[in-house]
């Protein structure tokens, strides 16, 4: 089975529940404070863990400040080998409001998510070899040298677009085996208007990217996998009731992917995705909530059948 390498992001998440975000101007007591271990790149780590791959992460954590992310790794089963550790700055960290519905809001600082630097990242990827995959989000830097260095060497990369930012639009995106987006990403990518219907998303991001397999997120109304050369796939969600959704995104790219490497059938991987994220959802934390491939597997969420989908 091809290993995952992923240069992500490593954040401390500073979680505070509200009654509703924060507006301009307000001064709002929160209900709770928890610090957790978390950021894209750690949460998705994590997820292709739990789904049973074997996982290497790449990145930098703050010498005075990043034990907490570096243990949640290690205890995941995540090789923490290729991380270094920085004194000139800080691990990056964010701000999350949870309100009373489980929804989130979120300030990112990027700290040493941003301080990569391209010897390490070349030294990195060396040690990979043609169909392992490079795992990306854009929450680090240099992401067009990892792009053009794991493309050399014949990887799989996988980019998973968030947050978008215009400046994406000069990356090697064609370079991608798989791209990641929800409605504003992938509406951002193909410069058309996100009210767009997501079939014609779809449509648009395949015209510019004929040859990368694109996953779309639809939040509650569900998921559509298009691969290369293929018939959409449309997958529906489970409902449960939501507590914290941060991670439910990071859970759904790491069992998604992690599934396909693992040689199930498309729509067997779409389907565990959904679960694996409906289970994350129900619980706190970003990488505490995600759930075991076992767990998964024997879940009665499984054994549904998942709310039709809803474009």
């Amino acid at each position: 089975m091809p290993s995952v390498i992923n240069f992500g992001s490593l954040n401390i998440d500073y979680v505070y529940g509200v009654d509703h975000f924060v507006s301009a101007g307000e001064t709002l007591t929160s209900t709770s404070r928890e610090v957790f271990a978390g950021g894209k790149g750690l949460n998705q780590s994590v997820a292709f863990a739990k789904a049973g791959c074997s996982v290497y992460h790449a990145g930098a954590v703050g010498k005075f400040d990043g034990d907490l992310l570096l243990n949640v790794l290690n205890k995941a089963g995540v090789n923490i080998s290729n991380i270094q550790q920085r004194e000139d700055v800080a691990s990056g960290h964010t701000i999350i409001q949870v309100d009373k519905n489980g929804q989130n809001c979120i300030l990112l600082y990027g700290g040493a998510n941003q301080s990569l630097q391209k010897d390490h990242i070349k030294q990195v990827i060396s040690k990979f070899t043609a169909g392992d995959l490079l795992m990306l989000q854009n929450e680090v830097n240099d992401l067009d040298f990892m792009m053009e260095e794991a493309s050399a060497r014949g990887l799989q990369i996988a980019f998973n677009v968030s947050p978008f930012h215009p400046n994406l639009l000069k990356l090697p995106l064609h370079l991608c085996s798989y791209l990641l987006v929800n409605e504003v990403e992938a509406a951002g990518i193909a410069q058309c208007s996100p009210n767009e219907k997501p079939e014609k998303l779809l449509y648009a991001l395949e015209k510019q990217l004929p040859d990368v397999n694109i996953i779309l997120t639809l939040g509650s109304r569900g998921s559509i996998y298009k691969a290369k050369g293929c018939s959409p796939l449309y997958q529906g969600i489970f409902k449960v009731h939501p507590v914290d959704t941060t991670a439910s995104g990071d859970t759904y790219t790491g069992f998604l992917l992690g599934s396909l490497l693992q040689g199930k059938k498309a729509e067997e991987a779409i389907k565990i995705a959904a679960c694996a994220a409906a289970i994350a959802v129900t619980r706190k934390g970003a990488a505490p909530s995600i759930p075991s491939l076992q767990e998964v597997l024997t879940s009665d969420l499984l054994k549904e059948e998942a709310y039709p989908f809803n474009a």
